[in-house]
């Protein structure tokens, strides 16, 4: 059986809910052989679950701490915090302030990072801390997500400009998986996300697939190719792709708010009982 890591980071906004209700699912419906690799920005915040352990992720990661230390001060690349450290209204929803913070979602990365060194599993999941998995996870059915023969799947999206990253899936025995995780971890030390169009994980992220994919280097899987629903223009690509026959993707703070997504969101037939709870 393939080894496997699951990880997650969070801030302290959705704590209790939904970060709570999303670590419970794992537990309950992921394979019980996975290692849990968890990094609050709180470490009080936590809760006794199988396979699960805690880190603090600046001090496992000193290199976060730097690129956090370098850039805190600089509004433009932390928009979503004004000089009295409130949030700034409705950042979720304006994509010319979120794709700016690159401090914000540093954390994302680090964390893929440290849990692969850490693990060296057969596989690495990234989940992010609002994402609630409703029916059992098999090994079959992820293996299936990301073949033997790709790196990594993700959901493009071509019409934003860059890829949904709610999940990372990657076959981390690939040859080359060193590699991406150095080439991914540059884009921080040295500040190469500055030459990007965006300074989220999701443009980092997209930045060394493609260099990779165009040095022949690694072969990928987009979930968001058509395949599902015949259509890429989806606001919610999480829930209309495969993903949507096992988790939620409770992204935004109307989501996080009713506990699931919207009856909206769903623009194809997953036929999974809960999708029928949905509301408007």
């Amino acid at each position: 059986m393939k080894s496997l890591t699951i990880c997650t980071t969070y801030g302290t906004k959705y704590w209790p809910l939904p970060i709570q209700k999303a670590l419970q699912t794992i537990e309950k419906n992921w394979p019980g052989h996975a290692e849990v690799l968890v990094y609050p920005d709180d470490m009080s915040q936590q809760m006794p679950l199988r396979n699960f352990k805690y880190l603090d992720l600046c001090k496992e990661q000193p290199t976060l701490q730097e690129f956090i230390d370098r850039h805190k001060d600089n509004p433009q690349l932390n928009p979503r915090v004004r000089q009295d450290s409130t949030e700034a209204h409705d950042f979720d929803k304006d994509t010319k302030i979120y794709i700016y913070d690159a401090v914000r979602f540093s954390y994302k990365v680090f964390a893929c990072i440290d849990a692969y060194r850490r693990t060296r599993p057969d596989m690495l999941w990234f989940l992010d801390a609002d994402i609630v998995t409703f029916d059992k996870v098999t090994m079959d059915w992820l293996t299936h997500i990301t073949p033997d023969d790709k790196f990594t799947s993700y959901l493009g999206r071509p019409k934003k400009g860059f890829s949904e990253t709610g999940y990372y899936a990657f076959n981390t025995k690939h040859k080359h998986a060193d590699e991406f995780f150095d080439r991914w971890q540059k884009y921080y030390t040295q500040d190469q996300f500055l030459k990007l169009k965006g300074f989220t994980d999701s443009f980092t992220f997209d930045a060394v697939r493609l260099e990779m994919e165009k040095e022949g280097k690694i072969v990928n899987e987009d979930l968001n190719d058509g395949r599902w629903a015949g259509d890429r223009r989806s606001r919610h690509p999480f829930i209309n792709s495969e993903l949507g026959q096992y988790m939620d993707h409770l992204k935004g703070y109307t989501r996080k708010s009713a506990m699931t997504s919207k009856k909206r969101d769903l623009t194809t037939n997953q036929t999974h009982p809960y999708w029928k709870t949905l509301k408007d």
